[in-house]
């Protein structure tokens, strides 16, 4: 198989290949045997859910059926590929300082590098922020070890916690989870060393990012009420606890609505919106890369709308968004990503087209490499029966040909 292959047809190999029915799959991944049908026959989207759904009674990782990392190879070969085996090896500097051959520049220095691989990450740079990422963990690392003052530690744990939070980010959308969750570990580990509160709210919404893509909703909903609980204790609830409680009311959110929860999605929306109104800014959260506002919380209302399969209810919330300008181009983009999915159910296709022509003017890089990109794609080509030059075009710079 190769980067092209339909998600649907990823499925009915590895079906058959464990001697299983579809009828069986349906039961154990608790999906409809007409929808896991026409899935398989590449009439209808494979969704997030369902992917996540059947991969466990196949036994096979999520990037197993959606394929990825992509164009590991071939005349598409991404550069990203490239400075995977640096991060990995970077990785097993934790406990262990490196030899470094020149002594670690201060902690302030080494902080204003992370955050500059952070917006890099938000404008959505990723070939950048990753080159980046191995020289500066080993640095930070070697001066954790090397520092003696309180204040200069926490001020590296702070530079750590910048760094590693887009680098996860960034190995998840290209889809490398095995190292995605080495990172997440990682910022757990910096979160305990730290022990500041907003540090166990950012490990809990860093380590829910791999529930959302393997289906355990349930353990992701637990975690993040238990790091609530942390923050909601705090004797002064001031402005960065308040966004860190609203982006993990986000998390809440996505996380129920994959459960199939419009009730819990839409309670957790509603405190999102709540301490959004209040705050009355939109925010980068700085060293948390995480964006938390009036547009970010509208952007996961329209995404749980989505998952939740009312393509409707989605567009309508979609039609009355107002984006501000200079609004990270990850978030932004991703947003359209989500609104091609509600568009293709409606059957307008050169809507879906467009909004996934939007994303890849915002976040190409993103866009290129996430699986909803090219299952909207399969589904718009085959709908199409006659030449459409734009979705050839868009086809081509996928690599899926002309």
């Amino acid at each position: 198989m190769n980067d092209h292959e339909a998600i649907g047809r990823r499925i009915a190999h590895f079906r058959k290949a464990r001697g299983m029915t579809q009828v069986a799959l349906a039961q154990q991944a608790s999906i409809s045997l007409s929808l896991l049908r026409k899935v398989e026959q590449e009439s209808r989207e494979a969704t997030p859910v369902l992917i996540a759904a059947v991969a466990k009674p196949l036994a096979v990782d999520v990037t197993t059926l959606t394929g990825q990392p992509y164009d590991l190879s071939g005349p598409h070969r991404d550069a990203i590929h490239e400075l995977i085996p640096s991060v990995r090896r970077v990785l097993n500097y934790w406990d262990v300082p490196p030899d470094l051959e020149t002594p670690p520049r201060s902690a302030a220095e080494i902080l204003a590098d992370a955050r500059a691989v952070a917006h890099l990450r938000q404008a959505d740079r990723n070939v950048q922020a990753l080159a980046q990422v191995p020289a500066l963990l080993m640095e930070m690392t070697a001066a954790i070890h090397a520092t003696a003052t309180a204040s200069e530690k926490e001020r590296l744990f702070d530079a750590v916690a910048t760094v590693l939070h887009p680098t996860m980010s960034i190995l998840h959308a290209t889809g490398y989870d095995d190292l995605a969750t080495i990172v997440a570990d990682r910022i757990a580990w910096t979160s305990a060393q730290w022990g500041s509160p907003l540090a166990v709210g950012l490990a809990a919404h860093t380590r829910t990012s791999s529930m959302l893509r393997q289906g355990t909703y349930d353990v992701g909903l637990r975690l993040i009420d238990s790091a609530r609980t942390v923050l909601d204790a705090e004797p002064t609830r001031d402005v960065p606890t308040l966004r860190m409680i609203g982006s993990l009311h986000l998390r809440s959110a996505d996380l129920s609505a994959r459960a199939g929860s419009a009730a819990g999605a839409s309670a957790h929306i509603s405190e999102a919106r709540g301490i959004a109104e209040h705050l009355r800014v939109e925010t980068d959260h700085l060293w948390r890369n995480l964006a938390f506002g009036p547009t970010n919380t509208g952007f996961h209302d329209v995404a749980t709308a989505i998952e939740l399969g009312d393509g409707p209810r989605a567009l309508t919330l979609a039609r009355d968004l107002r984006i501000p300008d200079g609004f990270p181009p990850t978030r932004t983009g991703h947003h359209f990503m989500d609104i091609a999915r509600a568009y293709l159910w409606q059957g307008r296709h050169d809507q879906a087209l467009a909004s996934l022509q939007r994303a890849r003017e915002l976040a190409p890089q993103q866009t290129r490499h996430h699986p909803t990109t090219r299952e909207v794609l399969r589904m718009l080509v085959r709908a199409h029966r006659h030449a459409n030059k734009p979705l050839a075009r868009f086809n081509a710079w996928i690599g899926a040909g002309g």
